[in-house]
C-alpha cells in the first residue's frame, strides 16, 4: 500500500467572478459555484430518483448510497439536506464515498466556504468537525444520529474491493443473515478524459456485485465508453438531458434476482456495563434496537471504573495502519468520545444534569484533549527504528519532541489527540439516555434457540430477541463456547496533591511503561499512575505492594516527581487511593467481535486487555454492523483478527 497523497489545488475565478478549487493532477474545477447545488440536485438526488424514493421509505429503513469521488463532499451535503427534508425520522442513510486524493481540512474549509447558509452551516460544521486525518482506510463518521458516512481514503477499486471481499466472507457464514447493498450510486470522478480510472470496466463491475435489486446509477456524463462498460456489467442505461449547457447525461438501473436486506429493530440484551457494554449499547441504540443493559454492578465500574483513562494510540507502520486495530480503533475512538462531550453538553444546557464541577460549573467533560507524552515504549525496536516508525504519520496524531524534560527516556513523541477519559462522565451520559435501559442484577444463565434469547437472572427470565456478552474476563462464564481469556490484574493508584507543587507535575499525561495524569474532581486536584500487571488473578483487593510497584515505576521514568510522591506519602501515610481491575487478555491481543460459535442470536465483545477505551468504540460498531448485516468500516483481513472463531482461539492458553 502506498501513502495517501494529498489533493495539490489552485484557485481559480470562475466567469461570475466566484473562487473556486481545481485539481492540479487533474486539471479540472471540483464544482461550479454558480451552480454547484443545483447541479448536484438534478444530475445525483433528482438522476437518482431520491426525493421520491427517501420519502417512500419505511420506518428503522437503511438507505445506502456509494460514491465515487467525494471531493469537496458537496454531493453528500446536499443529500443531508434532502434526507432531512424527505426521509422518515427513524430511517438511516449509510453514505459510502471514495477518495484517492483527499483535501487537507484547510482546503475543503476554504472550498465550503461557497455554500454556507442558514440550511447548509449545520451539516458544513459537522463535516469539518469530524473530517478525519488524511490516512488510508475507512474513517467512519457519524454526522447526525441518523447519517454516517464512511470515507474510503484510496483508490476506488481497491475500497469497494474490500468492501466486496468482507461482504463476501459474511455471505459465507451459513450464521449470518443478509448483507446490506448500494441502492444508488453517484459517479463523480473528474471528467472520463482527464481521469481514466474511475470509469473503468472493472469498477463497473464491481458496483454490480455491490449493488441491491433495482439499484440505481446516475452520473453527469453520457461519454460511450462509459455507457457500453455499465451495460456490459448488467446495468441499463438511459441517457437523458444534462444539467445547463450539457446536452446529456447517464441513468442506469439494475435488477437482480435477490430479494434486498431490511434491518427491523430487535430487543437486545447487553450482558456487562462496562465501556464493551456500554458502547455496544450506543451502537445498537443508535440503529433503532431497544436495548437492556445487564450487570451486576453498576455502569462503568469493574474494570473500566478507574476515575481516568488514558487514550492514546499504539501505531505500526504506516503503510499497515488500516489493518491494525490499535491504531484504527484510536482515531475512531477520538471522535466518539468528542461527539460525547457535545452530547453532555446539550445535557447540561436543558437543565438535566444534577452534581456540577466546582470550579468550571459544568459537568466534568468524557475527553480531556489534553495530548499524551509517549515514550514510546515497551519495545524491542531501537530508538532510530521506533522513531521512523512514527516519522511518516500526520503531525496532528504524533511526532516527536525533544527529551531535555524526560531524560530517562531514549525517545519520546506526543499525541495531540491523546488524553483523559472521565468514567464517570460516561456514566452519567448513559443514565440520562432514553434509549437505554439498564437493570442492576447477576445473570445466572443464557439460551438460545432460532427464535431468541432466554436471559435467566436471580430476579427470573427475560426474553429477548438476540444478545450479547460483554463480560470481561468472566463472559466464558456465560457461554461454553467463548474462549477462556488470560485474566490480568492491574492496580491503579492516586493521591491528593495538597503537597505537591504544580510546578513539579508534568503538563500532559505520561505513557511509559504505565502510565501517570493529573485531574480534578470536585475541586481537588490529583494525581494518578500506574497500573501494575499481575497475571492470572481475579483478587480485587487494593494492595500495599502493588502500590509500591507503581511508585517503582513512576520513579524509574520521572525520577524528580517520584521523589516528592514518595515524601509527600512519607508526611501523610495511607494516603494512597486505589482501585483494582481485571482485564481479560487473548493470545494475539484481539478481542472477540461476533457470533458465539454456532449459538443463533448470540454475540459477543470482550478480550480487550488494558486497550478497553480505545478498542471499544469501534469494536462495537462492527458488531452493531454484523447483528444488522450493515456495511463495515474495516477490511476483512481486520475482521479475521476479531473473528470470536479464529483459529488462534481454537488452542486453549496454557498450550498456547
Amino acid at each position: 500500500m502506498t501513502h495517501l497523497q494529498r489533493a495539490s489545488i489552485h484557485w481559480q475565478t470562475d466567469t461570475q467572478g466566484h473562487t473556486v478549487p481545481v485539481s492540479d493532477v487533474f486539471d479540472d474545477v471540483y464544482f461550479s459555484q454558480a451552480g454547484g447545488l443545483a447541479e448536484t440536485h438534478y444530475v445525483f438526488l433528482q438522476g437518482n430518483h431520491l426525493p421520491d424514493r427517501f420519502g417512500t421509505l419505511h420506518d428503522h429503513q437503511r438507505f445506502v448510497i456509494a460514491e465515487t469521488g467525494f471531493g469537496t463532499g458537496l454531493n453528500f451535503l446536499a443529500t443531508c439536506l434532502l434526507w432531512a427534508d424527505t426521509a422518515p425520522p427513524s430511517a438511516r442513510l449509510h453514505f459510502i464515498s471514495t477518495e484517492k486524493f483527499p483535501l487537507s481540512i484547510a482546503d475543503l474549509r476554504t472550498a465550503l466556504t461557497a455554500w454556507r447558509d442558514e440550511r447548509t452551516t449545520p451539516w458544513i460544521d459537522a463535516l469539518l468537525e469530524q473530517y478525519p486525518l488524511l490516512m488510508a482506510g475507512c474513517h467512519r463518521l457519524h454526522i447526525s444520529e441518523t447519517i454516517t458516512l464512511d470515507l474510503w481514503f484510496g483508490d476506488a477499486y481497491e475500497s469497494f474491493s474490500s468492501i466486496l471481499a468482507t461482504s463476501t466472507a459474511r455471505q459465507a457464514d451459513t450464521h449470518a443473515g443478509a448483507i446490506q447493498k448500494v441502492d444508488a450510486w453517484f459517479l463523480d470522478g473528474f471528467a472520463p478524459s482527464k481521469n481514466s480510472e474511475l470509469w473503468s470496466d472493472e469498477l463497473f463491475a464491481l458496483m454490480a456485485q455491490l449493488s441491491a435489486n433495482h439499484a440505481t446509477v446516475a452520473t453527469f456524463t453520457a461519454a460511450g465508453f462509459v455507457r457500453r462498460g455499465l451495460m456490459s456489467s448488467g446495468f441499463i442505461t438511459k441517457k437523458i438531458k444534462g444539467f445547463g449547457h450539457k446536452r446529456e447525461m447517464l441513468t442506469a438501473h439494475i435488477d437482480k434476482p435477490t430479494a434486498n436486506h431490511t434491518a427491523q429493530p430487535k430487543s437486545v440484551a447487553i450482558i456487562g456495563a462496562g465501556i464493551s457494554g456500554v458502547m455496544s449499547a450506543i451502537a445498537l441504540s443508535r440503529r433503532g434496537h431497544r436495548v437492556t443493559v445487564f450487570d451486576k454492578h453498576a455502569p462503568m465500574s469493574g474494570a473500566s471504573g478507574n476515575p481516568r483513562a488514558l487514550l492514546a494510540p499504539k501505531l505500526t507502520l504506516l503503510n499497515q495502519a488500516m489493518h491494525h486495530l490499535p491504531t484504527v480503533s484510536f482515531l475512531y475512538a477520538y471522535r466518539q468520545y468528542s461527539a460525547m462531550n457535545t452530547k453532555l453538553d446539550k445535557l447540561g444546557k436543558l437543565g438535566k444534569l444534577g452534581k456540577l464541577d466546582k470550579d468550571t460549573q459544568a459537568h466534568p467533560a468524557v475527553f480531556e484533549m489534553t495530548g499524551v507524552v509517549d515514550f514510546l515504549l515497551p519495545s524491542q525496536k531501537s530508538a532510530e527504528k521506533r522513531a521512523e516508525q512514527i516519522a511518516d504519520y500526520p503531525h496532528a496524531l504524533i511526532h516527536r519532541i525533544d527529551n531535555d524534560a524526560y531524560p530517562t527516556a531514549d525517545i519520546t513523541s506526543f499525541v495531540p489527540m491523546g488524553g483523559l477519559i472521565n468514567t464517570a462522565s460516561i456514566r452519567t451520559l448513559i443514565e440520562h439516555d432514553d434509549k437505554i435501559s439498564f437493570c442492576q442484577t447477576t445473570i445466572e444463565h443464557i439460551t438460545t434457540d432460532t427464535d431468541g434469547v432466554t436471559v435467566m437472572t436471580q430476579d427470573g427470565q427475560t426474553r429477548f430477541d438476540t444478545a450479547v456478552i460483554c463480560a470481561g474476563f468472566e463472559s466464558e462464564c456465560l457461554s461454553d463456547a467463548l474462549f477462556v481469556c488470560r485474566k490480568i490484574r492491574g492496580q491503579l493508584s492516586w493521591l491528593e496533591l495538597d503537597h505537591i507543587a504544580d510546578a513539579s507535575l508534568p503538563s500532559h499525561p505520561v505513557k511509559y511503561d504505565g502510565y501517570c495524569a493529573s485531574f480534578c474532581d470536585d475541586g481537588v486536584s490529583k494525581f494518578l499512575f500506574g497500573a501494575s500487571f499481575v497475571r492470572n488473578s481475579t483478587d480485587t483487593t487494593i494492595s500495599d505492594d502493588e502500590h509500591k510497584f507503581n511508585q517503582d515505576k513512576l520513579n524509574f521514568a520521572l525520577p524528580t516527581l517520584g521523589k516528592q510522591i514518595t515524601q509527600a506519602l512519607d508526611d501523610k501515610p495511607n494516603k494512597l487511593d486505589g482501585k483494582v481491575g481485571i482485564r481479560a487478555q487473548t493470545p494475539d491481543y484481539h478481542p472477540l467481535v461476533g457470533q458465539v460459535g454456532n449459538e443463533p442470536n448470540l454475540y459477543t465483545l470482550y478480550g480487550m486487555g488494558s486497550k478497553g477505551f480505545s478498542f471499544a468504540p469501534l469494536c462495537a460498531e462492527i458488531l452493531a454492523d454484523v447483528m444488522d448485516g450493515g456495511i463495515l468500516p474495516i477490511d476483512k483481513t481486520l475482521l479475521d483478527k476479531l473473528n470470536p472463531n479464529r483459529p488462534r482461539l481454537q488452542t486453549p492458553l496454557s498450550d498456547v
